[in-house]
């Protein structure tokens, strides 16, 4: 029986206002007031929405290329044959600068098919785990299909497997206090607000960005992989429900904040999108909060929000200041430890790459003795066992500047302490932390770029390998394997990181 805690688990919804993303047209927007994005698995086929993005979409791939308002022009925004564009990927800007950029398709097919309650639908992807079937044949009512795109790897029965879009996986996303853990932190050593820093320069990428967000775009396949990917109209699916989730980390009862840093909230899009008449438009992230104020909703509770628990508050603020001031090893409550990997050692298909760091052993005391709250026990809305969650020691594990080769079908999967980890061994083994992947090529946002970054909680896997350890060494080893994303769509790559670093930080 689906309990309300699997629901908001599995659909990330959260109590009866989030219900209303599943509620039909005509009920909903008289409840929102707002057009609503809901949710590709509750629409048919014939769904006005559907064919109002049908038609959009087959409007812009028609006009000439060379025009602003255009299918070729809009999807240049983000990247071309050359690269990635203005889109910023792995740094704290990637989040508002996809809202803009699909404001700009929503507005645009609003003013082309003359529907003035368009909103673009997404792809739940933890419910509905398959290519949408609107978007996977070839043919519509006898003509192409305007959402068909040639060239995906993914077939019509592959389905997203829990490591990449489950229900823990979920829980740990939404459950992260600080917005640059959550949302992929600043770039390093910005100190400005230069339009540079948008795109050139990456941070750490969190969860939401380094797993669901990259590994999908792997998963569908064909231009979805790479630096053209706009030019599939499942993109803005895709990417809508990434948005959709930013929304509910925001809104009750998760109440987490966005930074506040004017570093982040100063930051202009100058001229990065378009309006529908060609204009330019550039918004300002701090413009880009809230999804009503920019017309559209997705029907999530509008009663205020409740106060968070002092030690969500205080575990946020710390891990804020662990990314923020990374120069700083000894901040009070955050404790780091770093080692270098050895020249030319790589993650690959055939041997995992291990990197030992040398940590304070009775902080790993401290982490192995805590109590974890699972994905299970865990009821969202309770701010007390918020509360709980936040409270005692947590570990992260940053892993640093990784040079990939042929990431495009490939999962990196990351335990620790595995004696005898292997490409068989399953991600249901205690020692396993989670799993990342790579979109893109850390190239492509030209020679400035820095290589990627990700950040992993270690909290559960350290509980788990050492809960019952009456002495725990002062050694901790970080491994990387690589597996397959879908069988036989293609090489299985390598990850070579320049270092990683171990966080230990309290509220």
């Amino acid at each position: 029986m689906a309990t309300r805690r699997t629901v908001l688990l599995q659909g990330c919804a959260i109590g009866a206002g989030v219900i209303a993303s599943h509620l039909t047209g005509a009920a909903a927007l008289a409840q929102s007031q707002k057009p609503l994005r809901r949710s590709l698995g509750d629409l048919p086929l014939n769904d006005p929405i559907l064919e109002a993005w049908r038609e959009g979409v087959d409007r812009l791939k028609r006009a000439n290329p060379t025009e602003r308002i255009s299918w070729a022009s809009f999807a240049a925004i983000h990247g071309t044959r050359a690269g990635f564009n203005r889109c910023p990927h792995g740094n704290w800007y990637f989040l508002p600068w996809h809202r803009g950029f699909l404001l700009m398709y929503e507005k645009t097919v609003r003013e082309l098919t003359g529907h003035a309650d368009f909103a673009l639908p997404y792809w739940d992807w933890s419910a509905n785990r398959q290519l949408p079937t609107a978007f996977a044949q070839p043919t519509w009512n006898g003509r192409p299909n305007p959402l068909f795109q040639s060239g995906r790897t993914v077939t019509p029965t592959d389905s997203l497997s829990d490591e990449i879009v489950g229900p823990a996986v979920m829980s740990n996303i939404l459950n992260q206090p600080a917005y640059e853990i959550f949302g992929t932190s600043r770039p390093r050593g910005q100190n400005s607000l230069d339009q540079s820093w948008i795109g050139r320069r990456t941070g750490d990428k969190g969860e939401l960005e380094a797993n669901p967000h990259d590994l999908i775009h792997g998963f569908v396949g064909g231009v979805m992989g790479g630096f053209q990917s706009a030019l599939d109209p499942i993109f803005m699916m895709h990417h809508c429900n990434i948005d959709r989730i930013w929304a509910v980390w925001n809104a009750p009862p998760f109440n987490n904040a966005n930074s506040t840093d004017p570093l982040w909230t100063g930051m202009t899009f100058r001229e990065h999108f378009f309006n529908p008449d060609g204009s330019p438009y550039s918004p300002k992230v701090s413009e880009l909060f809230s999804p009503e104020t920019l017309g559209y909703t997705y029907g999530l509770p509008g009663a205020p929000a409740t106060a968070q628990p002092p030690a969500v508050v205080a575990l946020g603020r710390n891990l804020e200041a662990l990314v923020a001031t990374p120069e700083a090893k000894n901040l009070a409550n955050v404790k780091t430890f770093a080692a270098q990997n050895a020249p030319g050692a790589k993650a690959s298909p055939s041997r995992p790459l291990e990197i030992p760091v040398d940590v304070d052993r009775s902080l790993m005391a401290e982490v192995a003795r805590r109590r974890i709250v699972r994905p299970g026990d865990l009821a969202l809305e309770s701010t007390v066992a918020r509360a709980e969650a936040a409270a005692g020691m947590r570990a992260l594990a940053f892993i640093r500047d990784i040079d990939f080769t042929a990431h495009e079908n490939t999962i990196y999967r990351v335990f620790i302490d595995c004696a005898y980890l292997s490409k068989t061994t399953p991600i249901s083994d205690p020692h396993y932390v989670g799993s990342f992947g790579q979109f893109g090529d850390h190239e492509g946002h030209g020679a400035e770029a820095d290589r990627p970054s990700i950040v992993l909680d270690l909290t559960s896997a350290i509980k788990r390998v050492y809960g019952d350890a009456t002495e725990l060494s002062g050694r901790l080893s970080v491994q990387i394997m690589p597996v397959p994303l879908k069988p036989s769509a293609g090489p299985v790559g390598t990850a070579e990181p320049k270092s990683v670093e171990v966080a230990f930080v309290s509220s």
